[in-house]
């Protein structure tokens, strides 16, 4: 799956891809187990093969959600990768997951070595970014319809996934707010009914 996702991201010399893939290496993680805990430094990137994780701070005790990862995407605490800093950002596994793992010191060795690696590495990279711009200016921007309307359109899996107060936490809501958004939502026909996999 690895291999097929870089080739759909960009037109690899099998060779060059191969070369690559050997630094990869398969990690397992139970469901409720840290992919990274508080404090640790963020060293390695991987590719999610199936499961599903959470990024999380907590502020006064509270977990505020920033991402979920989940098939066929790159996950890290990219600050914490990219200014080599004790992460404050846990990732922890919501599902049973197993990943595809390399760690940094390998990944820049293949940037050094490879254009197509490195160019592979900037696309990834001006993804995230685009991404973390994305969240930050709908959470500033939109509303809370708007917010619940949108990650279903672009996530209808997660929501059958995600406990309902995760997903309250990471669209910046209360889990009654949540509750009143989706029923407004449902009631309007904008959204169909549903089915969460927990309170």
């Amino acid at each position: 799956m690895l291999k097929q996702y870089l080739k759909s991201l960009y037109e690899f010399p099998e060779k060059d891809l191969d070369m690559g893939l050997i630094f990869f290496y398969q990690e397992k993680f139970k469901k409720g187990n840290f992919f990274l805990k508080e404090g640790q430094f963020s060293n390695k990137i991987s590719f999610i093969e199936s499961g599903l994780f959470r990024l999380f701070y907590q502020v006064d005790g509270i977990e505020k959600i920033m991402l979920f990862f989940s098939e066929n995407q790159f996950m890290t605490d990219y600050f914490g990768y990219l200014t080599q800093s004790p992460s404050i950002r846990p990732i922890q596994a919501l599902e049973d997951s197993i990943v595809y793992s390399i760690d940094r010191d390998k990944l820049n060795q293949l940037f050094e070595r490879s254009k197509n690696w490195e160019h592979v590495g900037r696309k990834l990279a001006e993804s995230a970014y685009v991404t973390s711009v994305l969240r930050s200016n709908r959470l500033l921007h939109d509303d809370y319809d708007t917010r619940l309307h949108t990650f279903i359109e672009e996530s209808p899996t997660l929501i059958q996934r995600v406990p309902q107060y995760m997903i309250a936490s990471y669209l910046n809501m209360t889990p009654e707010t949540y509750s009143r958004v989706k029923k407004r939502l449902m009631q309007n026909k904008q959204i169909k009914n549903t089915i969460h996999k927990g309170h």
